[in-house]
């Protein structure tokens, strides 16, 4: 029996491995035609206890089975299995017999989809290509939240390694840039990338000796001019983000000032991009408002008179007046909403 409409099947576009479970010949000869016109390398079995074996030795890309194999089988059994290879391997479903009981039975088991025969190639192979690639991007997702779940625990630590005193530092700031941020109505792509930039933005830091990071006291000139060169390190370091150019700028520009005298580009205005403003101020609200080795840490109103006295200056006049209008009327609690973690 063949439980496809002749239609059109698509190009010869080469795909990825799918093994086809069916225990009906007729079925199993029409997918292997359907897909390998489609440009799919098919691998074909009639019972499940061939399909797990077959599916545990990898390579798939995708599973494309029936509901019910035999006289006792149910194909979304084979879901299980899919999920402990890496990357797990989507699961299709498909039955001429659709039933609320087994629809909800298989979701459960966290099949991709489920489709009815018959129905036309071409609209089988564009679910196949669409769940294909809707798993290599979840997939790819998770590889990069795994990464960035290791920079927002790791790398923190190595910077607080060289420089103790400034622990937690880099965690609040990226809760200070995620509440101007949202005043700010910045976007949440740019947010997600400010985010990044606050928790990396003194990573340079671990290329300058401890004795100058540690001091007790004012830095000396020479000393100053050797700690002035860690944004240009955190922007060396964070090359190979090539595609995040926008989280090595900010890290870059996080000495930066409204009026043109920082460092180490001596960029003024809008030259900074809002979202780099924001970390300028956010990174300096914690070093006045958190003790250091050098200093005690500021009570909030002679933090709310420095923002003022700065806006235009130092900081971005717009955010400089946020900060002191909110700190004036919530003091510390102006920030205390924000947890400083970016996952």
């Amino acid at each position: 029996m063949v439980d496809f409409v002749n239609g059109a099947s698509g190009g010869r576009r080469r795909g990825g491995r799918v093994l086809v479970v069916d225990d009906e010949p007729g079925t199993l000869q029409a997918l292997q035609g359907v897909l390998s016109q489609g440009g799919y390398q098919v691998t074909c079995l009639d019972s499940l206890e061939g399909a797990h074996r077959a599916l545990a030795e990898g390579g798939f890309e995708l599973v494309l089975t029936d509901l019910y194999l035999g006289a006792a089988d149910l194909g979304y059994e084979i879901a299980e299995t899919a999920r402990r290879q890496c990357p797990q391997v989507p699961v299709i479903l498909l039955t001429g017999r659709p039933s609320f009981g087994s629809a909800c039975e298989a979701l459960r088991s966290q099949v991709s989809e489920i489709l009815v025969k018959p129905m036309e190639p071409e609209a089988l192979l564009s679910v196949c290509r669409n769940t294909i690639q809707a798993a290599a991007l979840e997939h790819s997702t998770r590889l990069l939240e795994g990464q960035n779940r290791v920079l927002a625990t790791v790398v923190p630590r190595m910077i607080e390694a060289k420089d103790p005193t400034t622990s937690g530092h880099s965690e609040r700031v990226v809760g200070y840039a995620e509440k101007l941020a949202c005043l700010c109505k910045v976007g949440e792509e740019d947010r997600e990338s400010l985010r990044l930039a606050a928790l990396l933005h003194d990573i340079g830091k671990v290329g300058i000796p401890e004795e100058i990071l540690c001091k007790q006291g004012p830095l000396d000139a020479r000393e100053r001019e050797i700690i002035n060169t860690h944004p240009g390190m955190g922007y060396e370091i964070l090359a190979p983000l090539d595609s995040s150019e926008r989280v090595r700028d900010w890290v870059y520009q996080h000495h930066e000032r409204w009026d043109g005298q920082g460092y180490p580009q001596g960029l003024c205005g809008e030259e900074v991009a809002l979202p780099g403003r924001i970390l300028v101020l956010a990174e300096v609200y914690d070093a006045l408002a958190e003790a250091r080795s050098y200093k005690s840490a500021w009570p909030v109103d002679k933090i709310v008179g420095f923002f003022r006295k700065e806006a235009g200056s130092h900081f971005d006049p717009d955010i400089a007046q946020i900060v002191a209008d909110g700190l004036e009327r919530q003091g510390k609690a102006f920030f205390s909403e924000q947890p400083g973690m970016l996952f």
